[in-house]
């Protein structure tokens, strides 16, 4: 009668874990609200599909709230006066790109690492392990990152010199004070240069950086060295921990 109550409890553990999300390897991502803002979480993924969608979906869901807050703001900034006014919220929206483009860069480090471990823990052949890998490059290096670069950098960024600096601060040069229209001109391109420079330089060392750690595990899984993997993601995760720090 004890053993089978001893069962029975364990029994339920099991489903409670189940049920809690507590099965599968560990993902930190993001999640969008009602109101377009995004925040990070914690979720399980139990295969490489699931984690694939995720990446997918955490980019693009990135891109598309700077995407949202870009278009609120210049609904709300139409003339130079606006702008001069509100130049504030405008500073803000870069800090936000620049910010933003961080935390997904270091996630992109993190999904590596997960895709890395879903590989190791599988049952697949050494052959399908290899394909994987494989797999995590075009996945992570290639489309996210290249989303990244296109959305953010070719994308907002780029929307932001057009509308911003090409067309709302130039057209004050009819009616501003030289000095004022300079300065602010100026402030504008500043700002712009400063974030596109900064943005550049994340997707580039996030690049590097997952680069440098695909190789080294395609490495040690073409020679079958699963605990070579293993010393790479925890060397990898460490280097992530300190970017972190």
């Amino acid at each position: 009668m004890k053993k089978l109550i001893s069962l029975l409890m364990v029994l339920a553990m099991s489903i409670c874990l189940v049920s809690c999300g507590g099965s599968g390897t560990k993902v930190t991502t993001t999640e969008t609200n009602s109101e377009g803002t995004t925040s990070e979480k914690n979720v399980y993924v139990d295969s490489i599909e699931e984690l694939e969608e995720l990446v997918n979906n955490d980019v693009s869901n990135v891109i598309a709230s700077l995407e949202a807050e870009y278009n609120s703001l210049i609904e709300e900034i139409t003339t130079y006066d606006q702008y001069v006014e509100k130049r504030d919220k405008v500073e803000a929206f870069y800090a936000m790109i620049n910010d933003e483009t961080e935390k997904l860069c270091i996630r992109l480090r993190e999904y590596s690492i997960n895709y890395a471990e879903l590989i190791i823990s599988s049952d697949m052949t050494n052959d399908e392990k290899e394909d994987a890998v494989e797999n995590m490059y075009e996945c992570i290096y290639d489309d996210a990152g290249e989303e990244i670069y296109d959305g953010i950098y070719d994308g907002v960024l780029d929307h932001m010199y057009d509308y911003f600096y090409c067309d709302i601060v130039e057209d004050g040069y009819d009616y501003a004070p030289y000095k004022e229209w300079s300065d602010v001109l100026s402030d504008e391109y500043d700002m712009w240069s400063d974030c596109l420079s900064d943005v550049y330089d994340l997707w580039s060392d996030a690049h590097t950086d997952i680069y440098r750690f695909w190789s080294d595990v395609n490495s040690a899984m073409w020679k079958g060295d699963v605990e070579k993997v293993k010393k790479e993601i925890e060397k990898f995760r460490e280097d992530i921990g300190k970017l972190k720090g």
